[in-house]
């Protein structure tokens, strides 16, 4: 069944109508005809069946045909600090990280990082991850669309936290666990959201090493070989999703 996202102001008791992208999609693109149904969900946890009741050049339009569900999104929330790296690398994060779960996604400086963003350029870029995002979230079919932060520094980074928020940080040089083995540990204590910092090409400098270390990060290891930042965040994001999906979850 197709999936069509239907932006939170977007929904109204009666006829739901997609802005003109999502109209085109459904029209032009997957050729919907009246009477065909659709899946509507709004990146928040919110979906319903619909049925196209019209279809033209300029506009479609929708009518629920189920009760609207709200499924609450997993916990603990899964946040990715990633070192944009360089090349179309951080798509491929997005959009993986977005099927694998991800809640959020914020872009790092850092001191190693190849690829500057700044002001434009930044922004910019940060619109081309959240279209990716919404897309891979209508393919795979999670209800929950990650947020994509601002570019910022590392520091920033780590004060923006939540409350309670595990930190973990992959780690190349010191003594640091075995992922798996810390993050089953994490588990245990029932927390609210944990976050991964992955550094860029090259690794974090021992300035930042120490800035997270200080900021009360985990160490982990994520095995014997060096991965590329792009592996690196897909193996952690691999881990904590799968330790997420056992978990039994809250209502919302």
């Amino acid at each position: 069944m197709h999936r069509c996202y239907l932006a939170p102001e977007r929904w109204q008791d009666g006829v739901l109508i997609p802005d003109r992208d999502e109209g085109h999609h459904l029209h032009h693109v997957l050729r919907v005809e009246p009477d065909d149904v659709v899946t509507l969900f709004d990146g928040c946890g919110r979906q319903v069946q619909a049925r196209v009741a019209a279809a033209d050049a300029g506009t479609v339009r929708l009518e629920p045909i189920s009760a609207i569900e709200r499924l609450p999104r997993t916990t603990p929330t899964i946040a990715l600090l990633q070192a944009v790296p360089k090349g179309t690398r951080m798509d491929t994060i997005v959009e993986k990280g977005t099927e694998l779960g991800m809640a959020r996604l914020v872009p790092i400086m850092t001191d190693r990082t190849i690829t500057r963003l700044d002001g434009a350029k930044a922004d910019k870029r940060s619109e081309r991850w959240a279209r990716i995002a919404l897309s891979a979230a209508k393919q795979c079919g999670v209800c929950w669309i990650p947020e994509i932060a601002p570019v910022q520094s590392l520091a920033d980074a780590l004060t923006s936290r939540p409350t309670g928020d595990i930190l973990l940080v992959g780690d190349l040089l010191g003594e640091p666990r075995p992922m798996a083995e810390v993050v089953d540990d994490v588990m245990a204590r029932a927390p609210s959201s944990i976050s991964l910092v992955i550094g860029p090409e090259g690794d974090l400098t021992p300035a930042e090493m120490a800035s997270v270390y200080r900021a009360g990060a985990i160490g982990i290891s994520m095995g014997p070989f060096v991965l590329r930042t792009d592996t690196a965040a897909l193996f952690g994001l691999s881990v904590l999703a799968s330790r997420v999906a056992k978990r039994p979850q809250r209502g919302s």
